[in-house]
C-alpha cells in the first residue's frame, strides 16, 4: 500500500500493470509482457495509473494516465497494442473514479479485446473483467456472469491468481443478485481457500471476503454471523478499498444491522456516516445508493412523506419512472425498484404500486435478478392484502418463495414486518389459499413465522427460568417456547423443529416440570414474567 502521493515502487522497476494482477509480489518483479515494450514511458505511466486507483489515489491515477496518453501521442499514436492497454487502463481507473462505464467504453473494450496479442491472457481478462462490470450495473446478470466467468479463465491462464480473486468477489455478488445463494457462499469460499495461498500481501481481499460474505449471511437471518464478519471487515475495507461495490455491499448491510437492532435511529446513525464517507470519497454513486437505503429504512418506518422527499432529492419520481431510458447504475439496481414498490404500498396506493410491480417485475426477469423479482413479489403480495384481495395476495407471496427454490433466503420475507407475516400465518393456516399447500411450503413458511417472532416484541427468554439447564438444553427449551408462543399445534412444532411429535410432547413436558406449571398457557406467561424482551419492533 503505498501512502501520501508517492510513486510506487515498482514503476521505477520498468514493469507493466499485468504484474499487479499477478499478485503484490509481482509488482516488484518486473514482468513486462510483449505487448508492449517495458522501455514505454507510456507503459511506466499506465502502470502508476493502474495501482494508484486500485488504492483510491483517484486523481494521481488520472493525472498518470493523462501522462501515457501524451506520451503516446508523441510516440505518433502507438501500436494497436498500446492504445489497447490505454483504454483497458482508463477503463479500470473510471471504475474507482466511481464513474459509469458507457455503452462507448464498452465498444472501446471490444476493440481491445479483439487486438489484445493471442497469448496476452490478462489483457483480454482485463477486458471481460470490466465488460462485466458494465453489465452488472446496467441489470444484466446473466451477461456479466458469463463475462465474469471467462475473465477468470484467462486471468488463470495468464498466471494473474490475484486477478481471478477479485472477479471472485464479483462472481459471488452476482450469484446474491440472482438469487443463488448457496453459489455465492461458495465462491467466497472458493476465494477465502486461494488467498490461504501465499499471494503475499493479501489482507485487504480477505477484508473484502468477510464483507461480503456478511452480506450473504444477513440474507440467511445469521445476524450474529453477519456482525462478526462485517466487524472484521469494516475497517479494511474503509481505509485500504476504493472497490464501489464492495464499499456498498459493507455499508448496505451495516446500515441494515443497525435497523434491525436499534431501529430508524440507528440506521439514520449509520447512515449519516455512510454518506459523509460518499461525499469525503467522491464517490457519487455510493452516495446515490446510501440514499437508496435512507428510503429503505424510512419506508419501513412507515415515514412515508420523508421518504418521499429522499426520492426527491436523487431524481427518483415513482410516478414516472422511464425503464427504458433509466442509464443511472444506482436506479438499475433491484433494490432501487423494490424501494420505490414497497414506498407505494406504504403510502397508502396499492393500486399504483401494482401497476409498477408489472413493469418492475418485467425489468428482473430480463436482467436476471431472481432475489429482486422474489422480493417484488412479497411487495405485491403485501399490495395485494391491503386491497383485501387476499387469495391473490397469498398467491404472490407463494411465488416468491418458489422463485427461489431450497436456497436459504430468509431476510427478503422477514425484513418486510408485520403485515407480511400475518399473510404468512394465513397461508400457514390454510386460509385464503387457491390450493393447499405442500409439507415443505409449511415448513418453509412455519420457519419464516418463527424467525419473525424472534424480531419482535413478544420474543421470550426462559434462561433465569431454566437456570439448572446447560446453555444447549437452555437454547433448545427457548427455541419450544417461542413456538409455542406462536400458538403453534405440536405437529407444527414438529414440523419447525424437525422432530416427531412425540419430541415436542416430550421436551414440552421436560420445560412445564422445569417451570413448575401445568399447561402451554401458563408456561408462555411464566415466561414472559420472567423475561420479556420488551419495547416495539423497527418494523411495527
Amino acid at each position: 500500500m503505498t501512502t501520501g502521493t508517492s510513486v510506487p515502487m515498482f514503476a521505477a522497476a520498468g514493469t507493466d500493470w499485468r504484474s499487479f494482477m499477478r499478485g503484490p509480489d509481482g509488482l516488484h518483479a518486473g514482468q513486462p509482457t510483449d505487448a508492449v515494450s517495458a522501455t514505454s514511458p507510456s507503459l511506466v505511466h499506465l502502470a502508476r495509473a493502474f495501482t494508484f486507483a486500485k488504492h483510491g489515489k483517484t486523481g494521481e491515477a488520472r493525472m498518470e494516465l493523462e501522462a501515457a496518453r501524451a506520451a503516446l501521442a508523441a510516440e505518433g499514436g502507438g501500436s494497436d497494442h498500446q492504445r489497447a492497454d490505454l483504454i483497458l487502463v482508463d477503463a479500470h481507473v473510471r471504475s474507482y473514479e466511481d464513474r459509469p462505464i458507457t455503452d462507448g467504453d464498452a465498444t472501446r473494450l471490444n476493440w481491445a479485446l479483439e487486438v489484445c496479442d493471442r497469448h496476452d491472457f490478462i489483457g483480454q481478462g482485463l477486458a471481460l473483467n470490466q465488460l462485466c462490470i458494465l453489465s452488472m450495473h446496467s441489470g444484466n446478470l446473466d451477461k456479466a456472469q458469463e463475462y465474469g466467468e471467462g475473465a477468470i479463465r484467462l486471468y488463470r491462464q495468464g498466471g494473474a491468481e490475484f486477478g481471478s480473486l477479485h472477479l471472485l468477489a464479483h462472481l459471488g455478488q452476482i450469484k446474491l443478485m440472482r438469487g443463488d445463494l448457496e453459489g455465492a457462499a461458495a465462491q467466497y469460499s472458493e476465494m477465502e481457500v486461494s488467498l490461504s495461498n501465499d499471494l503475499g500481501d493479501t489482507g485487504s481481499l480477505l477484508a473484502v471476503c468477510h464483507a461480503l460474505r456478511s452480506e450473504v449471511a444477513y440474507e440467511m437471518n445469521d445476524l450474529a454471523a453477519s456482525r462478526a464478519l462485517l466487524e472484521n471487515a469494516i475497517q479494511s475495507v474503509e481505509e485500504h478499498d476504493a472497490w464501489l461495490d464492495v464499499r456498498a455491499a459493507a455499508y448496505r448491510v451495516r446500515i441494515r444491522l443497525a435497523y434491525d437492532s436499534a431501529g430508524l435511529p440507528g440506521a439514520m446513525t449509520e447512515l449519516s456516516h455512510c454518506e459523509r464517507i460518499a461525499k469525503e470519497r467522491a464517490m457519487p454513486r455510493l452516495l446515490q445508493l446510501m440514499k437508496i437505503e435512507r428510503l429503505r429504512a424510512l419506508t419501513l418506518s412507515n415515514e412515508t412523506e420523508a421518504a418521499l422527499e429522499v426520492m426527491r432529492s436523487i431524481g427518483l419520481n415513482p410516478n414516472n419512472f422511464a425503464w427504458e431510458k433509466q442509464q443511472n447504475w444506482a436506479f438499475r439496481r433491484g433494490s432501487t425498484v423494490v424501494s420505490i414498490a414497497r414506498w407505494m404500498v406504504r403510502a397508502r396506493r396499492a393500486p399504483d404500486a401494482l401497476r409498477f410491480l408489472e413493469h418492475a417485475e418485467d425489468f428482473a426477469i430480463r436482467g436476471g435478478q431472481l432475489l429482486s423479482l422474489a422480493k417484488l413479489r412479497v411487495i405485491k403480495a403485501s399490495a395485494h392484502w391491503r386491497l383485501n384481495q387476499k387469495t391473490d395476495a397469498t398467491g404472490a407471496l407463494l411465488s416468491s418463495v418458489r422463485l427461489l427454490g431450497g436456497q436459504p433466503f430468509r431476510r427478503f420475507i422477514v425484513d418486510e414486518g408485520p403485515e407480511v407475516m400475518s399473510i404468512v400465518q394465513a397461508i400457514l393456516d390454510g386460509d385464503h389459499l387457491s390450493a393447499p399447500i405442500s409439507a415443505s411450503q409449511r415448513k418453509r413458511f412455519a420457519e419464516l413465522s418463527h424467525f419473525s417472532m424472534l424480531q419482535g416484541s413478544d420474543r421470550v427468554t426462559v434462561s433465569a427460568g431454566l437456570s439448572g439447564n446447560t446453555a444447549a438444553r437452555r437454547d433448545n427449551a427457548t427455541r419450544y417456547l417461542e413456538l409455542l408462543a406462536l400458538g403453534m399445534s405440536n405437529k407444527d412444532i414438529g414440523r419447525t423443529m424437525g422432530v416427531s411429535i412425540n419430541t415436542v410432547k416430550y421436551h414440552l413436558k421436560s420445560i412445564f416440570r422445569e417451570l413448575r406449571v401445568e399447561n402451554r398457557t401458563q408456561a408462555v406467561v411464566e415466561v414472559r414474567r420472567l423475561g420479556t424482551t420488551s419495547g416495539n419492533h423497527p418494523n411495527g
